[in-house]
């Protein structure tokens, strides 16, 4: 059996602030959220995992300079989609 390469991991600071940048992007508030009990401290740093392997990071960071003002739909090649909508939503 084949194993795809991995993804190198990236700084965690970093994409610490790309996650909040891009949950923000969207309308997303991961620490209202943590505050309010919708996530756990486990989840948040999960989150910034998914980011840290993302092999659209890099497009992600171009994608939030770029945005538009308000809330906007995730992009579905963000790792933490799935995540952010629920938030957002």
């Amino acid at each position: 059996m084949t194993r795809a390469a991995a993804h190198p991991l990236g700084d965690i600071r970093h994409h610490f602030m790309l996650a909040q940048s891009m949950a923000h992007a969207v309308g997303a508030d991961l620490n209202h959220a943590m505050h309010e009990g919708q996530i756990t401290q486990e989840d948040w740093a999960n989150t910034v995992t998914r980011c840290r392997g993302c092999g659209w990071a890099e497009a992600c960071e171009h994608w939030v300079a770029v945005r538009r003002d308000g809330p906007v739909e995730v992009p579905g090649e963000c790792a933490n989609a799935a995540v952010f909508r629920t938030l957002a939503g």
